[in-house]
Parts: structure tokens; sequence; C-alpha cells
């Protein structure tokens, strides 16, 4: 099932298939489903109105009895919402996000699907992880807190990041359930971390690998 139905039925009522959503609510979606979230907005391709989604029981549901057209916020409310949390992206990289010729994917591992990368706008939705909604860019706060809770400061998971240094960890792209992140240790180096046994893998990667012409 991939059709979804505008629930403004007077104003739109548009069908249409999940592929026509807008990028970063196609990847936000993405995203969703492999975190089996039931509450997330998205927005009509057609209308452009914003309704609540359920992607477990894949209906949608109107968020206001007559939703406005919300209005895209321009990069540099952008940047002052990620100021505002605290958000200290390497400047090169988030001069590159502005540049508006940062690459929509990358390639970690030859064999395998490549990591879809965070636009500007894409770091600054909200995602749920356990029942809390963070920005994208600052989602593994929420997975270092739960790894904390659950295992107790001794675990050994996302070693060799601790607690703290996790959750400062700034994410930027995903594939399926897995999410790539930079090293909050060296703002460069970048890491994949394992949303379903709470792992990491470093990768040969860096920041500035992602800015260049291409990856080597």
């Amino acid at each position: 099932m991939t059709e979804i139905t505008c629930p403004y039925h007077d104003a739109c009522g548009h069908h249409f298939d999940s592929s026509a959503l807008d990028a970063a609510d196609g990847a936000f979606l993405k995203s969703a489903l492999g975190k089996s979230m039931t509450f997330m907005f998205l927005h009509c391709p057609a209308c452009s109105r914003i309704f609540q989604f359920n992607p477990v029981a894949w209906t949608a549901q109107a968020s206001e009895a007559v939703a406005p057209k919300v209005a895209k916020k321009s990069g540099k409310q952008l940047e002052k919402l990620l100021a505002r949390e605290k958000v200290a992206l390497p400047q090169a990289y988030l001069d590159h996000l502005h540049s508006g010729k940062s690459r929509r994917d990358v390639a970690v591992f030859s064999d395998e699907d490549p990591f879809t990368l965070y636009s500007l706008d894409a770091l600054c939705k909200e995602v749920d992880v356990d029942g809390t909604r963070y920005l994208a860019v600052r989602q593994l706060a929420g997975f270092a807190q739960a790894l904390e809770q659950a295992a107790g400061a001794a675990s050994k998971q996302a070693a060799p990041f601790s607690p703290a240094e996790l959750a400062a960890c700034l994410a930027i792209g995903e594939e399926n359930t897995r999410i790539l992140f930079i090293d909050s240790r060296d703002n460069e180096a970048l890491w994949i971390y394992h949303p379903d046994g709470g792992d990491v893998d470093k990768t040969r990667l860096t920041v500035t690998s992602l800015i260049g012409p291409g990856v080597c």
C-alpha cells in the first residue's frame, strides 16, 4: 500500500502515491516506516496543506479544520532554528548545504544502498525517538538517552562513544534505519549508528569528502 488520500476532502481530497511527496517528506516517511512511528506530519503535493499521518496504520487525518498553506522556511530561518537548538554544524558543510549544489546521497559501502543525505530543511524536521520529538540532526541525543536508561553507563553499546559524546553527534543522513553522523569529538569523521542494536561503525568518509567533487 503506497497510496495516500489528502484528508481535506472538501478543498482537495487528492489521491497520490507516496513517491509523489517532496524529497524531505519522502525521506521522513521512509525513516518513520523504519522506526515504526505512528505519528508524523506530511504535506499534500497537490494543495500543500500539512496533515497528520500514521505510517503504521497508513491513515491520514486533517490537523486543522481549515488548514492553511504552509510556507517553507527560508535558509536563514532554518539556520536560526539550528542555532536556537545549539546545533553547530561544521561551517564549511553548512555553507555547502546553502550552496544548492549539495549531493542528495552518498555511497558509503560499494555493495550496499547509498545513504540519503539530509537537506537543510530535512535536518530541521522533527522525528520521534521513544516518544520524544527531536530535530532530525539531533536525534542521536534521544538514542543515547535510551541506551543509557536501558543498559546503564557500563554498557558497551555505541563504544567508543560515551553516552554524552554520542548525544552530541549530529545526524546528517540515513539509509533505512541506519543513521550517518558526524563524530562530535573532531567534527570531521563520519560514523554509522544502528538503532536496532545501538552499535556504531566508522566509515572511510569525512565531512570534507562530502563537500568535494567526489568521495575518494
